[in-house]
């Protein structure tokens, strides 16, 4: 046995499902390639006496004496994709895949708009989401690695454009997106699989990237703050050469940075190319790319419980105290995506989409950590042991999603039916070493760094990347069919939808130190590797219903039930497979547009479980084995408000009340408490106001109050991290109104955590991270 046949093994489980749905999925483009160029000519008539088709909604009208202007007012939105100014978006294509007003969907859905994002300058995505209900983000505090989010309790999946980013536990490969190119952010909460296939059940966080606009767009920007931060971008967009047909965008940015962390940087270089052809008014292709290269550290250190939370004799640790070694840690990556959004128009009736992407990504992650598990070494709570650890990760994801819409009439009954079939090929590899123990008596509290290591690393200061011991290849499958019929009847809309999946994954772990390194040591045996093979497949079908009622006022009643799951990798003591986690979830809401207004305001109680949870098997509590005998609820409420007024004041308002309990589980200790980083309450409000008129038009200010509460870190609920408050606001101005030359610049300064709160966001696994500080930032933008 050597390694290639444990990389074989890995990939031949996967390849039969894979063939058959390259064979369907070319069956299906070529099909629909066949009909676009027989249909071309019926088509462009068909599409010129579409403005007389009663049979197709595009809004939230369904006539002139029907919820008059609800989803209009103060914009000129016309598909789900398009730009939007203010912070009120009307439709949305996460919630079904169809273009739907969000007051139509019987789910909890929040938008979070590019206008409003930028009001705030968020740096990343953790930070554009920070005011959105049920939402928890940045729980490991200012990471430069990975956005993290959790969603009614549980984790929160990651979209780009509507299909997965896929991720493994074992991997640091993962794809991040700036929020620089992105159009919004959409959040949809609560079991989602019925679409989107498996999913953790909490919800998921879907971004928009920009696209090619018809309107030409031109914008630069200069940032620049706190931590040394500089940073330029630059957004064209436009018809090519005055051309209808091709249309184009290019979004780039460049900075380099600082962090609140010492020895840490935070540089990116971003590039996003794409363009539009649309040879006939029935057909649109979109081709979206982007570029994105990190050079950056460990900006999340892992402080002690005692010190940061609790109390040490020496005080509380600093924030900006770097626990690794300067010139040794940090974190790479590299990643490209290519993709397009294909949609064709036959007739009326019909429509086909095809969204493909794939994507490559590469990282390295070379860090000293302390080993907090063990506590402090010395009776005065100073010194901790370290480890140092190497991870080469590389990551190659495949998505497809070919979908079929039907918009047809039975009786006085319209129909939206959608059917489709999407199908993610990933693949994960990684090499990783690490040495435990091998960086002694660090004091956190007077760090010296250079110090030198345990011999086997180098010795004398001399810090090295520890030799490879491990290798983990894992490969995964999935083709998921679909359908769904949003069904109109008066004021009435029924949405219904199933969902049937199979999921195939395949592993293979290589552990090079089996036969003849030892703990503690950096000696690697390459000669006499063991592998150790699981393959797992999982199939699942789910369901969702949904009931709405739309009244003249703008109100929209809705009952909704959606379910989800997730396979769990792994096996039980006896050796059979977890089978997959199940999630099932009742929602009630309210859904409020007032006439006259661009608001929207939204209601949600929720009531969601989770089946098949992995807990400790204690009959065998050598090898750390578990047992599928867990269950876990989430409940509460989701209150927001958006609204854009003519008055020049935006809003963006959230409450949430979340209670959570584990209702099963093998440790007696864990039931009835708390599910990890779920804050019992959450509240926040922005208000950013800009003046119309008098001699201060064009002056604006902004502010906004954060409250996340008390959450926990581990089932047990034994490391607690107590709730805070922040303040932000922010300045700008349109240099516009002073002379007409300075027409479409706009300065703006912009600050984060005003007051400079310290705070711990989470803390878990005898570690704790604190949260962003102050930061300030000043812009200057050009638009033209």
């Amino acid at each position: 046995m050597n390694e290639q046949f444990g990389k074989d093994l890995c990939r031949n489980q996967g390849n039969e499902i894979l063939r058959r749905a390259i064979v369907i999925a070319l069956t299906a483009a070529l099909s629909t390639g066949e009909l676009m160029a027989k249909d071309l000519a019926a088509t462009e008539d068909a599409e010129s006496s579409k403005s007389s088709d009663s049979n197709r909604k595009t809004g939230n009208t369904e006539s002139e004496t029907t919820l008059p202007a609800v989803s209009v007012v103060g914009q000129q939105q016309t598909k789900a994709t398009d730009p939007v100014a203010g912070y009120v978006v009307n439709k949305s294509l996460s919630g079904s895949k169809t273009d739907t007003p969000l007051i139509e969907v019987p789910q909890s859905i929040s938008v979070i708009n590019n206008d409003e994002y930028a009001a705030r300058a968020a740096q990343s995505i953790t930070q554009a989401v920070a005011y959105t209900p049920g939402v928890v983000s940045g729980m490991f505090g200012p990471s430069t690695r990975d956005d993290y989010f959790n969603l009614r309790g549980f984790e929160g999946t990651q979209y780009l454009d509507g299909t997965r980013l896929m991720s493994s536990s074992n991997s640091y490969a993962q794809l991040r997106v700036d929020p620089y190119g992105m159009e919004r952010i959409e959040i949809l909460r609560g079991p989602s699989s019925v679409l989107y296939g498996q999913n953790a059940p909490g919800g998921l966080v879907n971004m928009m990237s920009k696209r090619p606009t018809e309107t030409p767009f031109h914008e630069i920007q200069f940032l620049g703050g706190s931590y040394d931060r500089v940073q330029g971008s630059v957004d064209l967009s436009g018809p090519v050469a005055g051309r209808n047909d091709l249309l184009y965008r290019l979004v780039a940015l460049g900075r380099g940075s600082d962090t609140q962390v010492d020895h840490v940087e935070d540089d990116r270089y971003y590039v996003a190319p794409s363009f539009t052809w649309k040879p006939s008014d029935a057909t649109t292709f979109t081709f979206l790319s982007h570029y994105q290269k990190d050079e950056t550290g460990n900006a999340m250190q892992f402080m002690p419980y005692q010190g940061s939370v609790l109390a040490n004799p020496n005080g509380k640790i600093p924030t900006n105290r770097f626990l690794g070694e300067p010139g040794f840690d940090g974190y790479d990556r590299e990643q490209f995506a290519l993709g397009y959004a294909l949609e064709h128009k036959f007739n009326k009736t019909f429509t086909a989409r095809q969204n493909v992407r794939y994507a490559n990504v590469e990282s390295e992650l070379k860090g000293v950590f302390p080993y907090n598990s063990a506590g402090f070494l010395d009776a005065d709570s100073r010194l901790v042991d370290r480890d140092v650890s190497f991870y080469q990760d590389q990551t190659k994801t495949f998505t497809l999603d070919n979908q079929l819409q039907a918009d047809f009439a039975t009786g006085e009954v319209q129909h939206t039916f959608l059917s489709g079939l999407d199908f993610r090929h990933f693949v994960s590899n990684r090499q990783t070493g690490s040495v435990w123990g091998a960086a002694t008596n660090f004091d956190i509290y007077a760090p010296v760094y250079g110090q030198p290591f345990d011999d086997v690393i180098g010795g004398s200061g001399t810090f090295t990347r520890p030799n490879i011991s491990q290798r983990f290849d894992q490969e995964l499958d999935q083709i998921g069919f679909y359908g769904q019929d949003q069904l109109k009847w008066n004021r009435w809309i029924a949405t219904i939808g199933v969902r049937k999946d199979w999921v195939s994954t395949s592993s293979v772990n290589t552990d090079y130190q089996t036969n003849g390194g030892t703990e503690g040591s950096n000696i690697v045996d390459y000669a006499n590797p063991a592998y150790t093979a699981t393959q797992q497949d999982n199939e699942a079908f789910t369901y969702r219903t949904g009931l709405s009622y739309q009244f003249d006022s703008g109100v929209a009643p809705y009952y909704s039930y959606s379910e989800s799951f997730e396979p769990a990798i792994g096996a039980s003591f006896e050796g059979s497979p977890f089978k997959p986690t199940t999630g099932q979830q009742h929602e009630f809401g309210i859904k409020y547009q007032p006439v006259g207004y661009n608001a929207l305001f939204t209601a949600a109680l929720f009531h969601l479980t989770q089946q098949n949870v992995l807990t400790p098997d204690l009959e065998h509590p050598s090898g750390n084995y578990q047992k599928q005998t867990g269950e876990v609820r989430a409940q509460g409420a989701e209150l927001e408000g958006k609204a854009s007024l003519d008055i020049g004041l935006d809003v963006a308002a959230a409450y949430t009340y979340t209670d959570t309990k584990v209702k099963k589980s093998n440790s007696e200790e864990e039931l009835g408490k708390n599910l990890t980083y779920t804050p019992e309450h959450q509240a926040s409000l922005w208000l950013d106001y800009t003046q119309k008129t008098g001699d201060l038009t064009g002056l604006g200010l902004g502010g906004g109050l954060r409250y996340i509460g008390a959450n926990y870190g581990d089932l047990s609920n034994s490391q607690k991290a107590p709730g805070y408050v922040l303040v932000d606001a922010s300045v700008h101005y349109d240099l516009g109104k002073v002379h007409s030359k300075l027409q479409g610049m706009r300065l703006g300064v912009n600050m984060s955590n005003l007051l400079d709160r310290e705070y711990v966001v989470t803390c878990g696994g005898d570690s704790c991270y604190y949260g962003d500080r102050r930061s300030v930032l000043a812009s200057l933008r050009y638009n033209w």
